[in-house]
């Protein structure tokens, strides 16, 4: 047997045109990571980084504002909860 086997659809397939469709895929395949990878560097040129200043500023702030909501969370559970004990 000189040809490969498919064996969802159950046919064969002659090894030159197995070729030929692989390789195109592989060389479009190329071409389309080679053009990501160059947009994507020209991108990170573009990019303006935070000092470490601005880093730890914006840590902190994001820090704070999740304790904030985390707190704001829990006292409305609890408030929530104790209505429902008194309703139920």
């Amino acid at each position: 047997s000189s040809g490969l086997q498919n064996r969802r659809l159950g046919v064969r397939v002659p090894p030159d045109v197995l070729d030929f469709r692989t390789k195109y895929y592989l060389i479009e395949m190329k071409e389309k990571i080679i053009n990501f990878v160059n947009d994507v560097v020209k991108e990170m040129k573009k990019v303006t980084w935070p000092t470490k200043e601005e880093l730890k500023e914006s840590t902190a702030i994001v820090i704070i504002v999740c304790l904030i909501l985390a707190a704001f969370t829990y006292i409305i559970d609890m408030g929530v909860t104790a209505i429902f004990r008194g309703i139920f």
